[in-house]
Parts: C-alpha cells; sequence; structure tokens
C-alpha cells in the first residue's frame, strides 16, 4: 500500500505551485471601526462670531438682584447687575498630513485619496471631541459614583443641575462604556414592567442610551479613562463650541516628493459658560 501523503510533502508542494497561484483583493476598503462622538452636537455652538476673525468671543452676563423692603420716607437703594464676562478662547489649531506617492497612486487600484480623507476627517472630529471632553476640569461638582454608577449616583447628577437652577430642558449626558453597562443593569431603567416600554434605555438611535429623569444620555467611546471615568452631564448651554475654521482640505503636488502633500486642518475653541451647570460623574475604569 502506498505511503500517505505527509503534511510536509503537502506544503512542500503549496511551495513549489505559489508562484503560479494568484493573490485575489477585495474591491472595497475597510475602515477602522470608529470611536462614538457625541459631544459636538450637544453643546452651544457660537461658530457664526467667529467667522469675521478675531482670537476671543466675549459673553456678558448679568448678575442676579434681590428684592428690598421700602420703608417710609426713605430713598430707594440701586443695585448694579453688571456680572463678569465670560471669555472664550480660540486658540486652537489642528490638522493631520498624510503624503501620497506618484508610486502609490499609480499603481495601486483604489481611490487612496477618498480612503485616506475619511482617516483624516475622522481624526480632527476626535480631536474636538477630546478637547470638549476635557472641560470636565471646570465642572461645578463632582458625582463620585465609585465601582458602579448605580440610581443614587444619577439622582445626585439631578439634584446638582437643580441646586444650580439649571432648565430641564437641554440637559443630556455623555458615559462612557462601563457607566452604560452599569445603567443598563438596573432594573427600573429597563424592564418593561418598570418603564412600560419596550427597550426604553436601549435606544440606540444616534448612540442615545436613553432618557433617565428628563436626561437624554449617549453613549461615547471617547469619554477620558485613566484611573477614573470621567461622564459628563450638562446643560446645552453650559459649554460651548466655537469653530472658526471648518476642517479645510488642501491637497499640492510637490516634485521633492514626487507625490502629493495633502492636509486637513481646523481652528477652534471650546470653553464652559456655566460651571454650576456641568457635573462630573466619577466611575472606577474597570468593569
Amino acid at each position: 500500500m502506498a505511503a500517505p501523503t505527509t503534511n510536509s510533502n503537502v506544503t512542500r508542494a503549496i511551495a513549489q505551485t505559489a508562484q503560479y497561484i494568484q493573490e485575489l483583493w477585495t474591491r472595497d476598503i475597510q475602515q477602522p471601526f470608529d470611536k462614538e462622538l457625541q459631544m459636538a452636537k450637544l453643546v452651544q455652538d457660537r461658530s457664526g462670531l467667529a467667522q469675521g476673525g478675531g482670537d476671543t468671543i466675549n459673553v456678558p452676563f448679568v448678575a442676579g438682584v434681590n428684592a428690598r423692603a421700602k420703608s417710609a420716607s426713605t430713598q430707594v437703594t440701586f443695585d448694579s447687575p453688571d456680572g463678569t464676562a465670560i471669555a472664550l478662547a480660540i486658540d486652537k489649531h489642528y490638522y493631520v498630513a498624510v503624503l501620497i506617492e506618484d508610486i502609490a497612486k499609480i499603481q495601486s487600484n483604489y481611490d487612496l485619496r477618498a480612503a485616506f480623507q475619511q482617516r483624516m476627517a475622522e481624526a480632527l472630529a476626535r480631536q474636538v471631541d477630546t478637547d470638549l471632553h476635557a472641560l470636565y476640569s471646570s465642572s461645578g461638582t463632582q458625582v463620585s459614583g465609585g465601582a458602579a454608577v448605580d440610581d443614587a449616583d444619577i439622582l445626585a447628577v439631578v439634584a446638582a443641575l437643580d441646586a444650580a437652577n439649571t432648565p430641564q430642558a437641554q440637559r443630556r449626558g455623555v458615559i462612557g462604556h462601563y457607566t452604560k453597562q452599569d445603567l443598563l443593569g438596573i432594573n427600573k431603567y429597563v424592564a418593561y414592567d418598570q418603564t412600560g416600554k419596550t427597550g426604553k434605555a436601549v435606544d440606540g438611535s444616534d448612540g442615545l442610551v436613553g432618557s433617565l429623569y428628563g436626561m437624554d444620555i449617549y453613549h461615547s467611546g471617547n469619554v477620558p479613562t485613566s484611573t477614573t471615568g470621567r461622564n459628563l452631564f450638562f446643560h446645552k448651554s453650559a459649554i460651548t463650541l466655537i469653530q472658526q475654521q471648518a476642517p479645510k482640505y488642501e491637497m499640492e503636488y510637490v516634485v521633492r516628493d514626487i507625490g502629493w502633500n495633502t492636509v486637513l486642518h481646523t481652528v477652534y475653541g471650546v470653553g464652559v459658560e456655566r460651571a454650576a451647570s456641568v457635573i462630573e460623574l466619577n466611575r472606577t475604569t474597570a468593569p
């Protein structure tokens, strides 16, 4: 009986014929799964004010005054409701640059510029989102959720917003992975017998996790995490984005590089206008 073919024989046969076997490539180019970015669409946008130039936007504020008791035969006392203006700096200029060399453009069957532009746009959008999230350091109140966020922590956020006289409308929160996991595990948020609606806290549209106590809560993969997950709850008018130059694509052929220099860049600023209406909810990052 003939000896069976061994693995080494099969391997040798494949190696001998490899030069005759073509490799196949898909017609499409895969892109990475990107982090969900939420902040820019949820905050106040003052970009229109910056289109004429300048590096600072000033927002005047008036201060509160109290009623006074009027005594007979006494003059009234005049108050000055002038408040302290908020200065918002337009001080960020970020770019992404990619060189598309002629050899790659000539030999490739793919539209490299279109493929790379998507990566460049995502990088800039993520930077803007990162700078908005970093405003947790200017929050008026910090709520500690410990190792897991529960209903008491969400109620503490609500109480902090109420204490700042924050309007109920346009309250929103942006939470990270593990906080989303915590909230989806709270029975009163998700169970049909508690909510009367299937999937109330698992909506998913545009990253919406659910609406709790009148606050729309969104999930983002870009919430800062180090030793602490820093979830943000805020009123729309409390945080501001000023995009003076929307992402602009520049392209130039450079002989010394024998290729196309491509750059996408943007100029913007971010800031907090109402710190008391920005609440940071901390959570230990480990699940």
